[in-house]
């Protein structure tokens, strides 16, 4: 089971080790948040609006939807991820965050790097491959910058003062091996020494489904692992299942990537071992399922009074929606229908967003108080931001899910013309795009109140007061 730990000094130094880097990791993730939403914001009005911003040329469609993905990508999830891998790696481990300095060094370059690769992207630079459209000069600076920040985790693992090792940190660690790997591969057989013909869209489905899969949801997955049995306050629930979980999960999803490619024109092999491999993660799932959702019986109007474990249920419902959604476009039959809709894109949003990102805003809720050593200044920007989120993903997920599907029985349909479809899901463009304001509302609440809570001036409470007498809601103040 996870660390339970109590109140004492050696957290309030574990806590203040790790400050800095923090903040400026989290803050940098905030920032790229709103950057990265407003270019979707803008390439979603162009679906239904094709005249919004057409006379700019950096602001085409194609340019600044695929700078909004990278940009929340890379700059919202890999920042915010790192900023809670370090953090947890280092309560867990029970040792301070050492010469943190260099992870800020290191910070800095990983931002400098994407700034210039969106730049790239805007100035039509990019490549044809999805979540690698970056110019080829980042590649280095990304990658040594990684290594840099990833470099801290494990050192950080590695002078651990505790005997046990747990299940938060097999995912930490997990992520942070598979990450170098899959962009190293990916980035040398598409760019440095490139393959040619078909096997260039399965290196790059096999990127993204890695990409997904192998950082982004055992973040979310390790917060889910700390946070249960910590709040709630009981061990995770048949623990002795849950490195089969793991390795079942990480084995199955390495090779779940040849099933995005279903209907393509790749050999029909490759379409299966992932369609197979998908299949094979539902048991992982439910060994994941059986833990964590074991924990929470009948806590869960426990559960409901802490900010951080609701965006843990949002991050845990995102995990099992996403996979159902895994499960079904594996099935040649539903991707006959499905496969080039907006579901494809809506499963992988809900594994970024409804999946990861809930699972980093819960977290932030819970740490940010701790190491600044002050409360949250408002409760109603907190209530502004998780409504808006979860609204926006039931809104969402239903909405878009419906529309993807009326969208593939138009397209197997002879008799309707390629406009009429278009007219068709008008509405539902427009509809996405409503809630894609929502969130950013959310988005900007969240802001305000870290801008709140890292300013130096704000000295509302103590260290040593909040993590022995955290406030309601994991530390709103109103």
């Amino acid at each position: 089971m996870n660390s339970t730990d109590n109140p004492r000094s050696e957290q309030l130094d574990i806590d203040a080790s790790a400050k800095w880097p923090v903040l400026v990791l989290f803050g940098s993730a905030l920032l790229w948040l709103l950057v990265g939403g407003a270019l979707e914001l803008v390439a979603s009005i162009q679906l239904h609006t094709p005249a919004f911003l057409a006379g700019c040329e950096w602001f085409t469609h194609g340019r600044v939807a695929a700078a909004g993905q990278n940009a929340l990508v890379y700059g919202w999830g890999m920042n915010a991820g790192f900023a809670f891998a370090l953090w947890l790696m280092a309560r867990l481990s029970a040792t301070a965050l050492r010469s943190g300095g260099w992870v800020l060094v290191a910070a800095a370059f990983w931002n400098f790097g994407l700034t210039l690769g969106l730049a790239g992207i805007l100035n039509g630079a990019s490549t044809s491959f999805e979540l690698l459209e970056m110019p080829r000069f980042v590649t280095m600076l990304l990658l040594g910058s990684y290594l840099l920040i990833g470099v801290w985790i494990i050192t950080t693992f590695s002078i651990r003062n505790t005997e046990n090792v747990f299940a938060s940190q097999w995912y930490l660690l997990g992520a942070a091996f598979w990450f170098p790997w899959l962009y190293f591969v990916a980035r040398t057989m598409l760019f440095t020494a490139p393959v040619h013909g078909v096997v260039q869209p399965i290196v790059d489905a096999w990127y993204v489904s890695g990409l997904y899969g192998l950082w982004f949801v055992p973040l979310a997955l390790a917060a889910a692992y700390y946070f249960l049995p910590k709040i709630l306050g009981r061990p995770i629930y048949d623990y002795y299942i849950a490195p089969w979980g793991f390795w079942w999960f990480a084995v199955t999803t390495a090779f779940a990537g040849g099933s995005r490619l279903i209907g393509g024109p790749v050999p029909a092999w490759v379409a299966t071992l992932g369609a197979v491999a998908n299949f094979l993660v539902l048991a992982a799932v439910v060994m994941i399922g059986v833990n964590l959702l074991g924990t929470l019986a009948g806590r869960f109007g426990v559960a409901q009074k802490s900010l951080t474990l609701r965006f843990v249920l949002l991050s845990i419902g995102g995990f099992i929606v996403a996979s159902a959604f895994n499960f079904l476009l594996s099935s040649r039959d539903f991707a006959r229908t499905a496969q080039f809709t907006f579901i494809p894109a809506l499963r992988d949003w809900i594994l970024f967003y409804a999946c990861f990102s809930t699972a980093m805003f819960g977290a932030a809720y819970f740490y940010l108080p701790r190491v600044t050593g002050k409360a949250w200044r408002s409760t109603a920007l907190i209530k502004i931001h998780y409504g808006a989120t979860a609204l926006g993903i039931v809104a969402l997920v239903g909405g878009l899910s419906w529309a993807g599907w009326q969208q593939g029985r138009l397209l197997n349909d002879a008799g309707v013309a390629f406009p009429a479809i278009t007219d068709a899901l008008s509405p539902w463009l427009a509809f996405r795009t409503v809630f894609l304001i929502l969130l950013t509302v959310g988005h900007a609440a969240f802001l305000i109140n870290f801008v709140w809570i890292a300013c130096p001036i704000n000295s509302r409470g103590t260290a040593a007061a909040i993590v022995q007498n955290p406030p309601a809601m994991e530390g709103a103040k109103a």
